[in-house]
Parts: structure tokens; C-alpha cells; sequence
């Protein structure tokens, strides 16, 4: 087994998933690195595996193979669509269509990608993109600036989640300079613009003009054979695909298999020859049948959400008992086998700005939880908390929740449902419920999920202070000022927010020794984020 550690500071945020006509969404977002931090090259400077290169030990990456991927996280509501990506097996079908024009790389940093640059003026007011030469589509068609500002229109006109990240974009102003070359207008200053693009990258892929998600067309190392929602896809390598020699694999089939137990036994048959978002209950046993075993740290977080204009979580001294009944280290423990990291009830590691504040660690206290519980006249306190099985440890983590409250006098039901029926009658619904998001920076997160009316504000908090530091910080240019105000704006997720966040998840994924050029991420997405042009079978 392999555990990795990233040994960096990044700046990152979290992304999130698309309500479906009232199935919900909420993941990833960007942080606050500053406008200096969006300027350059936007290169990759980590690892090789950070840069999409095959490790070293692993030898040249060779051409041909199927790879079966035996996915987790799906539901009968998959869909190709490049914009309205809901489940984790969509966003690992998507990954293989469509490129976006920057991601966070592997160690959470943005990087240019279908973009040769992505520069601001000295205001932040306006973004001039430039797209690398060349680049064709699965149809045959070149990418273009106009299919840029389509994509964002598309996002935008269909209400898809990444439009938050699109910010205050003037697009009737904005236009195509030439071909290559678009220019990106804001109604204010927008700093975080790059950030954003990169840290969401999953919801604003590129798609060329008159896109049909019936018919998906994209830039992606791969193009569509087959889809049966709810079942498998199969794509085929692009061969003329912008970053050449890449892919390596022939075709890739993803298959749903949203039963652990049964990923593991398809990876020991040799059914599939990869798997994804496991337990550490699957570690031994994979092991022992010589799997290869990799768990990343990562800053993806699964918070549980307290609606806060709700009772009687309209009281702080309640949100604040919650949050004291967990034993976050015994939590990690029960749900983890110990891997991953104590969280403190907000979001953003890796983001520097977060990662210098230092706040008190929270504890389990009970006697204090006990003691503000009566004050807020709730000492005999009963709970459903509302989960669903879209990612591991969140059903895990409700029950060990349950029983750690119990120490306060709280009686906390656990209402499991099915992904479908959760994101139907759950998600962003009821009053106590569990969310899953990867790790994106701190400031696209907020924008996604905090700031009054963001569309994953799971918790309904509404602060008007809070909503103002965003709206300072997201555009200015001076990365001190951000940084403070990024800090004022988690000392406030801490002491009055709705989320009770425990720990930071880690990536489990397993594969067969002859799968190569998978590496790990801190983003808290699975196959390290699902970049399969670097995979190669031997």
C-alpha cells in the first residue's frame, strides 16, 4: 500500500455537481491565491505525476488495451452532459470527452490546459484568454474563441452549477478578437477569474458551438462508442487528440458498480482492472490478493449541514454543541482506519491563506455541549441526519455521529436513502444532512457555498458581514488584503457557521499491476482526477 503525502501549500477550493430539475449537487470550488497567483504561465511546477507523466519506475508508457474501470458513485441519472455532471461516475465519463481551459493539477495548483494564457488587465475587470493552436474536435472542427464564449453562455443560460464561478461576466461585452483569442469582460473587478476556471474545472469544459449532449462533442482524449445510463459507457482513443502522443489506451469502459464489496470482487476476477472511492476496509484483502493499493490525503471534506434558518439550528449555542460532541480523532478512526486528516470545522486546506490561521483545534467537550444545549432550552434534543452512499465514509460517519451524541443526551436518527431518492427529496431540503466535496480553494468554495444564495449553500447561512468580505476579496488585486480577509471569513465559518466538518477524507483507489500512470491528488477525486490520457496498460 501506498500512502501519499503531499509535502506543498496550495491554494484550491472545492467543486460541486448540478441540481437536476430538484436533484442536488455540491462540490468544488476555488480558493484565494490572489491575482499574482492567476497571472504566468500556469504550468504545472509539481511531481511528474503532477504534470500527467507516467512515474519514472513505471517505465514508457505504452500504447493499446482496454481499461475497465469498475466506477462507484453512479446513479440512473448519468448523463455526458459537459455542464450538468451530478454523479462521480459522470465525472469520470466526462473527464474522458472534454477538456476545460485550466485545472488544478494533481497537487491542487492551477494549470493551463486547452489555454495558452490567462491573463488580466491591472483591474481584474478583463480577461484576455489565448487557446493553443489546433486544437480539434472529435467532429473534425477546430476550436475556436467563439466556442469559449459559447460554452460560458451555454453554463450560464442553462443555470448550471459552474455559473457561480463565472462570477459577474459581462457577456454581451465580451467578444472574440480572433480566432484564438477571447476577451473576457466583468461588470467589477474579478480576481479570481483563473482560479475559479481551474478549481471547476469539471463544469466548464469547452464545447464547440451548436453543442448537442445527446450527440457529445468535445476535445477530450477520447470520443463516445456507446452510454447506457445507469450501466456503462465506452469511449475510443482520439486520434487526433491536442496533446499528442497521449492517450495511450485504445478504448476505456466504465461500468457502475456502486457496491464496494462487489468493485473489489471484479478487481480479484479480473472483471475490471480498476476501482475507485473504496474504504480502508478493502485495503487488506486487496493486498493480500496483490491489488496495487493507493490512499492520498487530500482537503476534500463531507461536512454535515445544519440548515441555519431552521430550528433549532437558528441557535448558534445548538450548532455549537454539535460540533463539540464529535471525537474527530475517534471518527477518523471508525470510519478511516485512521488515514486522512482531523478537520476544524471549515474548509480550504491547502489554501495558504487558511493554512496560516491558526484556530483552536475543536475538541469533543460534553459537559460543554451538555451545558449550551440547556441553555438553548434543547437538552432532550432529537435528529434525523439524512445521508446516501455517493461517496465512502458518508453513511459511516453519520452513525458514528449518532453515537457520539449520544454521550449529550441527543438522539440522532440516521436517514439513509438510495443516491436517487437522496438528491431528490434531501439534498439542500432538509434541515440536518451530509455533503461530499472534493477540495477546491477557499474563496470559489464560499461562492458556491456559503455566500447568501449560492446555489450549494446547504446550510441556508446568510451573513451579511461574510457576504461582503467575499465580494472585497473575490476582486481585489492585492493578495495581502485577500489573505485577510479570506481569514475574517473562516474565523466566522468556525464560530458561527452551519457545517460541523470533522475530517478530511482520503482517496482510496486499487488497480492491477498492469495498469500504469495513475497518480495521486489532493483534490479528493478518485484515479487521480480521473485523468485517464495518462493511463497505459504493460
Amino acid at each position: 500500500m501506498t500512502v501519499h503525502k503531499p509535502g506543498f501549500s496550495v491554494a484550491t477550493d472545492v467543486t460541486r455537481r448540478k441540481l437536476l430539475q430538484g436533484a442536488g449537487a455540491g462540490l468544488l470550488v476555488v480558493g484565494s491565491g490572489g491575482i499574482l497567483a492567476a497571472c504566468g504561465s500556469g504550468g504545472s511546477s509539481g511531481t511528474g505525476a503532477a504534470a500527467g507523466n507516467a512515474p519514472t519506475e513505471e517505465g514508457k508508457p505504452q500504447r493499446g488495451g482496454l481499461l475497465r474501470v469498475g466506477a462507484q458513485g453512479g446513479s440512473n441519472t448519468d448523463t455526458l452532459d459537459a455542464h450538468g455532471v451530478l454523479t462521480n461516475t459522470d465525472f469520470a465519463r466526462a473527464a474522458q470527452l472534454y477538456d476545460p481551459l485550466a485545472r488544478l493539477n494533481l497537487e491542487g495548483q492551477p494549470e493551463l490546459v486547452l489555454a495558452e494564457s490567462i491573463e488580466p488587465n491591472k483591474t481584474a475587470t478583463e480577461w484576455t484568454i489565448k487557446l493553443k493552436k489546433g486544437i480539434r474536435c472529435h467532429d473534425g472542427s477546430i476550436l475556436t474563441a467563439k466556442d469559449v464564449l459559447f460554452s460560458f453562455q451555454r453554463i450560464i443560460k442553462g443555470e448550471f452549477a459552474a455559473a457561480a464561478i463565472l462570477g459577474p461576466i459581462d457577456l454581451k461585452a465580451s467578444k472574440a478578437l480572433d480566432d484564438l483569442t477571447a476577451v473576457i469582460k466583468f461588470e467589477k473587478p474579478y480576481s479570481i477569474f483563473y482560479e475559479g476556471l481551474a478549481a471547476r474545472f469539471e463544469g466548464i469544459y469547452i464545447v464547440p458551438t451548436g453543442y448537442n449532449p445527446k450527440k457529445p462533442i468535445g476535445t477530450g482524449p477520447f470520443k463516445l462508442k456507446s452510454f447506457t445510463p445507469g450501466r456503462e459507457s465506452i469511449t475510443v482513443r482520439f486520434d487526433e487528440y491536442w496533446d499528442a502522443p497521449k492517450p495511450y489506451l485504445d478504448e476505456v469502459r466504465t461500468i457502475n458498480i456502486n457496491e464496494e464489496t462487489a468493485q473489489v470482487s471484479a478487481l480479484q476476477s479480473g472483471q475490471v482492472d480498476c476501482i475507485d472511492y473504496l474504504t480502508a476496509a478493502s485495503i487488506s484483502t486487496l493486498e493480500a490478493s496483490g491489488q496495487v493499493v493507493s490512499v492520498a490525503e487530500t482537503g476534500g471534506w463531507a461536512p454535515i449541514a445544519m440548515q441555519t434558518n431552521k430550528a433549532p439550528f437558528t441557535d448558534n449555542r445548538v450548532r455549537e454543541a454539535l460540533r463539540l460532541v464529535v471525537d474527530r480523532k475517534a471518527m477518523l478512526e471508525s470510519v478511516f482506519a485512521g488515514k486522512g486528516n482531523i478537520a476544524n470545522d471549515h474548509f480550504g486546506r491547502y489554501t495558504p491563506a487558511v493554512e496560516s490561521l491558526q484556530l483552536p483545534q475543536r475538541e469533543q467537550d460534553i459537559e460543554k455541549a451538555k451545558s449550551l444545549l440547556k441553555s438553548a432550552g434543547q437538552s432532550d434534543l432529537s435528529l434525523t441526519l439524512y445521508t446516501t452512499e455517493v461517496a465512502p465514509g458518508m453513511v459511516q460517519t453519520a452513525e458514528v455521529f449518532a453515537t457520539q451524541a449520544q454521550a449529550a443526551g441527543v438522539k440522532v436518527n440516521v436517514g439513509k436513502q438510495p443516491v436517487t431518492e437522496y438528491f431528490a427529496r434531501s439534498y439542500l431540503k432538509t434541515p440536518f444532512e451530509m455533503d461530499y466535496w472534493p477540495y477546491l480553494p477557499y474563496l470559489p468554495t464560499a461562492s458556491q457555498a456559503l455566500i447568501t444564495g449560492a446555489v450549494f449553500n446547504m446550510t441556508n447561512f446568510s451573513n451579511p458581514k461574510y457576504d461582503k468580505l467575499f465580494a472585497e476579496a473575490s476582486s481585489t488585486t492585492d493578495q495581502k488584503k485577500q489573505t485577510e480577509m479570506v481569514q475574517e471569513m473562516v474565523t466566522i465559518d468556525y464560530e458561527e457557521g452551519g457545517y460541523i466538518i470533522p475530517y478530511n477524507f482520503p482517496i482510496i483507489d486499487s488497480w492491477a499491476p498492469n495498469v500504469h500512470g495513475i497518480a495521486p491528488s489532493v483534490l479528493g477525486q478518485a484515479l487521480g482526477n480521473f485523468q485517464f490520457q495518462n493511463f497505459w496498460l504493460s
